[in-house]
C-alpha cells in the first residue's frame, strides 16, 4: 500500500467513526463506503446514483464504469474525459450569457466587471483547521487552445456579448487573435480554463475553429484532490475526513463539480494529464 492510498484510507476510516454523528445520512455514507472499497476501481470518488440523481452524474458514471470495465486505454479515457467536461463547461458559459441577457447578474450577486470566481482559490476546513491553496506554478503556457480545453469566462455585460459576435469571427472577416488583454489560468491537472480578462472577445473564440490564447497562468490544485470532494446536493466542496464544506459559498456552478470529480476520478487511478494532452 502506497503512503497516498494509506492516507486516503485513513481519511475513509475517520469518515466512518464520524458517520454516527449524523454528518452523512445512512444512504450516503453507505454508498461512500462501497465506492471506496470497490476494488476494480482504485481510490474511487464519491458520486453515484444513491447519492445524486441529477442527470449531469451521467457523465461522471459512464467514466467510472469505462475505468472499471478496464478496456480502454488511459489516452482513450482522457479522450473521454476532456470531451465530457468541455460539454459541462460549455454549458456554465451558455448560463452566464443567458443570465447577462436577460439583465440578471452572472453570479446571482454581482458582476463586479468580471472579478467574480468560477472556481475558488483557496479552502478551509473549520472543522479540522486546515487550509487548502492554489500552488501558483512560474511557467506559462503559449498558445492553449480554446475550443480543445473547457474553458469558462467570466463575462459581466449584457451589450458586449452580441457587439463582439458581430465584430470578431471568421464569418465577418475579423479572426480572433489573442492579445495580451486576455488573461487566463489553467487549474491543473482540473483542466479548466478561466478567462479573467478580455472575456467577451475570449467567448466568441469558443465558438471558431483554431483559436488559442497566449501565455496563460497555470495553478495547481492535485493536492487537493485526495482530500477534498464535491457534495452535488449541497453543490459545494467538502473535507472528506469530516464532509465539512470548505468554503463560505457553494460553487458557482455544479458542473463546476463534476468537472473536479472527473479530473480527481483519473487522478485517483493513476490517469495524469500532462500539459501537452491539453496543446
Amino acid at each position: 500500500m502506497t503512503i497516498k492510498s494509506l492516507k486516503h484510507s485513513i481519511s475513509s476510516l475517520k469518515l466512518a467513526k464520524k458517520s454516527s454523528s449524523a454528518t452523512f445520512k445512512d444512504s450516503t455514507f453507505s454508498s461512500l463506503i462501497s465506492r471506496y472499497f470497490d476494488s476494480d476501481v482504485k481510490n474511487n470518488a464519491f458520486i453515484d446514483s444513491n447519492i445524486n440523481s441529477s442527470p449531469k452524474s451521467a457523465y461522471y458514471d459512464t467514466l467510472y464504469e469505462l475505468i472499471k470495465a478496464n478496456e480502454s486505454s488511459p489516452i482513450q479515457l482522457k479522450a473521454i474525459a476532456l470531451k465530457f467536461q468541455k460539454i459541462l463547461s460549455l454549458e456554465v458559459e451558455q448560463f452566464i450569457i443567458q443570465r447577462l441577457l436577460n439583465n440578471q447578474y452572472a453570479n446571482h450577486l454581482s458582476n463586479n466587471g468580471g472579478r467574480y470566481d468560477i472556481f475558488p482559490k483557496s479552502l478551509y476546513c473549520p472543522n479540522c483547521n486546515k487550509e487548502y491553496s492554489i500552488i501558483k506554478q512560474k511557467d506559462y503556457i503559449d498558445n492553449l487552445k480554446l475550443n480543445k480545453i473547457p474553458t469558462i469566462c467570466t463575462l459581466w455585460h449584457h451589450l458586449r456579448l452580441p457587439r463582439n459576435f458581430q465584430s470578431i469571427g471568421e464569418l465577418v472577416g475579423n479572426p480572433f487573435d489573442s492579445t495580451p488583454n486576455n488573461k487566463a489560468t489553467l487549474y491543473y491537472p482540473l483542466n479548466l480554463l478561466i478567462v479573467r480578462n478580455g472575456n467577451h472577445s475570449a467567448n466568441v473564440a469558443l465558438y471558431e475553429n483554431n483559436t488559442s490564447i497566449k501565455k496563460t497562468d497555470i495553478s495547481d490544485v492535485s493536492h487537493w484532490f485526495n482530500d477534498i470532494y464535491f457534495d452535488p446536493k449541497t453543490n459545494t466542496l467538502n473535507h472528506i475526513t469530516c464532509g465539512t464544506p470548505v468554503d463560505t459559498q457553494q460553487l458557482f456552478h455544479e458542473n463546476i463539480g463534476y468537472i473536479y470529480e472527473i479530473s480527481r476520478l483519473l487522478y485517483q487511478n493513476n490517469i495524469f494529464f500532462t500539459i501537452n494532452d491539453l496543446l
